[in-house]
């Protein structure tokens, strides 16, 4: 009985001896961009960024499937180096910031992609509409860098149809076109620390 129990014992301590443990990484404000381009005129682009947000990445060891993200963004702090445009683009006709001050994104699932990257999936959402979107993300690391902070590098471009999420501005011009294109064009460079 004793000897029975010993072993039951021994293969629980295993078991949690070798359970791999889950890493939580913050991103680091002042080396994430998180950036947006729509086309304007046909010809030209809207460019701009977003200055205020929070979230976190979490991978179980070195198992790439496991990533997860959790990201918010405060959308009034949208910056296209014009404040008049800004302004725009903040109103009723536009993000409308006021009734919808966030942007989410929340990880549902995670695939193994090509290239070393990963297929991410989850709920977006923005002035007040929530998608399930799915696009290509590379994360570069783990590494300790020279302040001996553990680190990652997260990358990934995708684009998205504002129209999908009720962003329907669509005066034309005279050949037909819209004045601002439908698809806005997101870029995410990224750097997040991991909890102490």
């Amino acid at each position: 009985m004793k000897t029975r129990l010993f072993c039951t014992l021994l293969a629980l301590m295993s078991f949690f001896s070798f359970k791999t443990a889950t890493d939580t990484y913050e991103l680091d404000k002042g080396h994430t961009f998180i950036e947006f381009g729509v086309e304007r005129f046909m010809v030209g682009e809207v460019s701009g960024r977003f200055n205020e947000f929070n979230g976190n990445v979490s991978i179980e060891g070195d198992d790439i499937t496991t990533l997860k993200a959790d990201i918010t963004i405060q959308a009034g702090s949208l910056d296209t180096n014009h404040k008049t445009r800004d302004g725009h683009l903040r109103s009723k006709i536009w993000l409308d910031t006021e009734q919808y001050p966030e942007i989410n994104f929340k990880s549902t699932s995670v695939s193994k992609g090509s290239d070393g990257k990963v297929m991410m999936s989850g709920d977006f959402t923005i002035h007040g509409v929530t998608k399930n979107i799915s696009f290509p993300v590379e994360i570069l690391g783990p590494f300790k860098d020279p302040t001996q902070n553990v680190t990652i590098g997260i990358r990934t471009d995708f684009t998205i149809d504002r129209f999908d999420y009720g962003i329907k501005f669509n005066k034309k011009m005279d050949n037909g076109s819209f004045f601002i294109g439908n698809e806005v064009r997101i870029k995410v460079r990224a750097l997040a620390a991991r909890r102490s």
